[in-house]
């Protein structure tokens, strides 16, 4: 599995936002995304042009730290930061990173996920600096097959 590490520009994401227990992520994560994508035609002119989608982790009581026992979720797309959205949608602004990339699909995720927090992580001398964050190219369609990223912040240790 091939890793890279890339610093990654601040970045303002808007989408729709959820908490959930973390062990079940997927039972209340694609809800998100289903009303996400349903109502995208109340930010589609706020978005930036169609760079993908993100969905971001972040701990329910330290922004932005991995996930606990429960965890949060943000399923959106990027936008300017001056944007301001209607009301329903949630604003999360995430600073300048540096993350170790990882290509997977939906059924190589676990092992992508376990390979860079067991392997890549401590091989490479770096250490987790904050929750995973899922990116989702344009072409990404069918979560059956189609390729999509995590970036994981890091720090060298």
């Amino acid at each position: 599995m091939e890793v890279q590490i890339r610093t990654k520009p601040a970045l303002t994401v808007v989408g729709i936002e959820g908490t959930g227990d973390a062990h079940k992520g997927p039972e209340w994560i694609k809800p998100l995304w289903d009303q996400a994508h349903k109502r995208f035609e109340e930010v589609k002119d706020l978005v930036t042009s169609n760079q993908g989608s993100w969905g971001l982790m972040s701990a329910t009581d330290e922004y932005l730290a991995p996930w606990k026992k429960e965890g949060k979720y943000l399923a959106g797309w990027e936008l300017n930061p001056s944007a301001r959205p209607p009301k329903g949608w949630a604003i999360w602004n995430v600073p300048e990173k540096i993350y170790a990339v990882i290509a997977c699909t939906f059924a190589t995720y676990g092992e992508a996920y376990q390979f860079v927090r067991q392997q890549f992580l401590p091989k490479e001398n770096y250490e987790p600096a904050g929750a995973v964050h899922e990116f989702y190219p344009p072409e990404f369609k069918d979560v059956g097959k189609d390729t999509l990223y995590l970036y994981f912040p890091v720090g060298k240790k």
